[in-house]
């Protein structure tokens, strides 16, 4: 492939990749680095981005969210829209490339375009949301969501964060912001949306080992998230107390967990490849639990996603049921508190085909694959099309050790741009 947008990609590597390495510098926390949403390490990375994507020559914004957003000059106003976007913030002590790689893609794209005369009919847009991952405010997806208008008023006042204990209308407050009352509206007209595509690496190691460079999501899982459960027993000396009139709290919820294991690889038995299951925390109370006490504590959490939502609710209900019987046989009581998630959704065909069509123009073959929850999910929610690019990961994601090969990358944002300029095109 001639075109000259391929080679302004290829010659801007290095200044993307003194771009990641920049804002990993000040985002470091210990072994890894945390942008924190709605807080000032993801407001630099959106500064430091919007001063680079200024100095190509690109336009730069922020909407009532907080999100940044990126347009070439003299866009059509009226003209269909396609977005490409990901988010700036990353999980406490994660890595550096989940959500980032996107956002900065979106820039090279954008600029890499910027005097295409065969987009100029297309508006693009580049976005950099904020708070897509949950742990901030035990919900994600917030910018996306606030740019789309899915929010009340009053679902921000309720919604803190975990570490500040501030209200996410505070933190936006913070930023400068002042939000209306009622139900927010969206920010940007939604009726000319064309498009949304989302960079991304891969969060498990599957295209490493198939030694593909490129993957594109064929669906995003869903998830059933119980973030708050409990298990409540009662404390009892651990010395004196025989097993039969004992309230372990650990030891059912042990037993309850165990199950859920035993059910997910029945359920992969019978050919659901996708599921997936986590109890992510599941700890004693700290200021009461000794060695020599039986526990009358545990909180936990549980954590089901899979790319087909009935699937999920057999396996939650599987967990619920089971729990009565342990209730019993331990005399204790399982409160799974609130439950919260997002329903599985299947991602635009016509999109992976272009997507596809775009790759094999450059001898790479995208891989088509399931991946686990992005931004995009609530743009394919609303009837927009939505697709999402992989980048291979060795090393998975939400941790320090997060790996994207920076030729990798080249070569997704390159087909990325491929393809917009081919739907630009048609």
């Amino acid at each position: 492939m001639k075109i000259a947008f391929v080679k302004t990609i290829d010659e801007s590597a290095a200044s993307l990749a003194g771009l990641f390495d920049k804002i990993r510098d000040y985002s470091r926390d210990g072994e890894g680095v945390t942008r924190d949403a709605f807080g000032p390490r993801e407001t630099q990375a959106a500064r430091t981005i919007e001063a680079f994507a200024r100095n190509r020559g690109l336009e730069t914004a922020y909407d009532q969210g907080g999100n940044l957003h990126i347009a070439r000059p003299g866009q059509i106003d009226e003209a269909p829209e396609i977005i490409i976007a990901s988010h700036l913030d990353s999980v406490p002590v994660g890595g550096n490339y989940d959500g980032l790689a996107g956002v900065i893609a979106g820039v090279a794209v954008l600029s890499a375009l910027k005097d295409e005369p065969a987009t100029a009919n297309t508006a693009l847009r580049g976005i950099g949301f904020r708070g897509e991952e949950s742990p901030w405010f035990s919900q994600a997806y917030l910018g996306s969501k606030l740019l789309l208008g899915e929010f009340n008023r009053t679902d921000l006042d309720a919604l803190r964060r975990f570490d500040t204990g501030k209200t996410l209308v505070e933190h936006i407050t913070d930023l400068g912001i002042t939000l209306p009352q009622g139900k927010l509206p969206p920010m940007i007209p939604l009726d000319r949306l064309k498009a949304y595509f989302e960079l991304h690496i891969e969060q498990a190691p599957l295209l490493e080992n198939l030694g593909r460079p490129l993957g594109v999501a064929n669906a995003i899982r869903g998830n059933i998230r119980h973030p708050f459960a409990k298990c409540f027993g009662n404390y009892a000396h651990s010395g004196a107390v025989p097993r039969q009139f004992r309230q372990d709290a650990l030891i059912a919820s042990a037993r309850l967990i165990a199950f859920a294991d035993e059910c997910w690889q029945q359920l992969i038995d019978a050919g659901n490849d996708d599921l997936v299951f986590t109890c992510g925390i599941f700890q004693t109370d700290s200021a009461e639990h000794t060695m020599t006490k039986v526990p009358g504590e545990v909180t936990f959490t549980l954590n089901i996603g899979a790319t087909k939502n009935e699937v999920m609710e057999e396996m939650q209900n599987s967990i619920a049921t089971r729990a009565k019987k342990l209730e019993h046989e331990h005399n204790v009581r399982f409160d799974f508190g609130k439950r919260v998630g997002t329903p599985a959704v299947d991602l635009d065909d016509s999109l992976m085909t272009a997507v596809e069509i775009a790759g094999k123009e450059i001898g790479i073959f995208p891989h088509r694959m399931p991946t686990v929850g992005h931004d995009a999910v609530m743009f394919q929610r609303r009837g927009i099309p939505a697709s999402v690019l992989l980048i291979r990961n060795a090393n998975g994601s939400h941790n320090p050790k997060e790996h994207m090969d920076l030729k990798d990358f080249i070569i997704g944002t390159k087909v990325l741009a491929s393809t917009i300029y081919q739907m630009c095109r048609s």
